[in-house]
């Protein structure tokens, strides 16, 4: 009987484990996304669906049961782009879920060297670098590299006679994924007329996204940092190594440790809540090293 109740518990142990490791993930894939604020948008649904049923608004409550089918295939067509790359994904590494490995910090060097080439020799280009947003929708419309940053390729990719010069190269993970790729351009119209096609692209990418944007222009051979749809021209190029260094190189090197120190906290939230459980907990790291120093 005390085996039988032991089991029951492990196996509800399991059962929220196995709930909560589902929706982090699905949160995860979904961060910094526009599906994600689809779902915020769908918690409100749901809501207004709950509260019509409980303050009998029965004629509300009714037209949400109705179109419930309706809206359960309008989710999954919308959300469809989300759900292939989460399949992609747990087929490529089916225990990991796509959890990075290795160092990704920014390849900053070879970064400035490309733009100082571009520049020097008077040719236009842009570089878009992913940051938390997922550009995996503008990526898969380019030309696929999976290339290392160098110097050589960068400026190869926007040489006049290359047929994906007028596109943008993305870096993802210190990596350029693809090249070719079409941003959205911005139409506002407060953006000054001496902006060309790749500053407005460069704007568009970046109020849409977090992304930054570096852009040469083929003109005046300026090189332009664009962060949050601002454009900032860059002269001083130790000064660009210093701030693509903030933005990026702090943020890789504790991103890592933030992850996982916030896995582990959600993880002992999650087992707070079983009876029992919290009790054992306390007395496993009881038993650790500190108290085996102690007679």
């Amino acid at each position: 009987m005390h085996s039988l109740a032991s089991w029951s518990l492990w196996r509800n142990i399991l059962d929220v484990l196995a709930v909560w490791f589902i929706f982090y993930q699905i949160l995860l894939l979904i961060r910094g996304t526009r599906a994600f604020q689809m779902v915020i948008g769908v918690l409100v649904f749901l809501l207004v669906f709950f509260v019509s049923g409980w303050l009998r608004l029965y004629t509300l409550n009714w037209l949400i049961t109705s179109f419930w089918s309706q809206i359960v295939l309008a989710l999954l067509i919308l959300f469809q782009p989300e759900i292939r790359k989460a399949l992609a994904r747990v087929g490529k590494s089916p225990l990991l879920l796509g959890i990075p490995l290795g160092d990704s910090s920014l390849d900053i060097e070879e970064l400035v060297k490309a733009l100082q080439t571009l520049s020097r020799r008077g040719i236009g280009g842009i570089i878009v670098i992913e940051r938390n947003t997922d550009l995996s929708e503008i990526v898969e419309v380019g030309v696929p590299l999976d290339a290392i940053i160098s110097n050589e390729l960068l400026v190869s990719l926007f040489l006049p006679y290359s047929p994906i010069h007028d596109g943008a190269a993305i870096i993802r993970k210190n990596r350029i994924a693809t090249a070719g790729c079409f941003l959205p351009i911005s139409l506002s119209s407060d953006l000054s007329r001496q902006y060309g096609t790749r500053h407005r692209a460069a704007i568009g990418i970046t109020e849409e996204t977090d992304a930054v944007a570096l852009v040469v222009s083929e003109e005046t051979s300026q090189i332009s940092l664009v962060v949050a749809g601002r454009v900032t021209p860059q002269t001083d190029m130790i000064l660009l190594r210093q701030t693509l260094t903030r933005l990026f190189r702090k943020e890789t090197r504790h991103s890592k440790n933030r992850k996982m120190q916030s896995l582990r906290k959600r993880f002992y939230a999650t087992l707070s809540y079983i009876p029992g459980l919290s009790s054992l907990m306390k007395a496993i790291s009881g038993s650790g090293p500190s108290s085996r120093n102690h007679p």
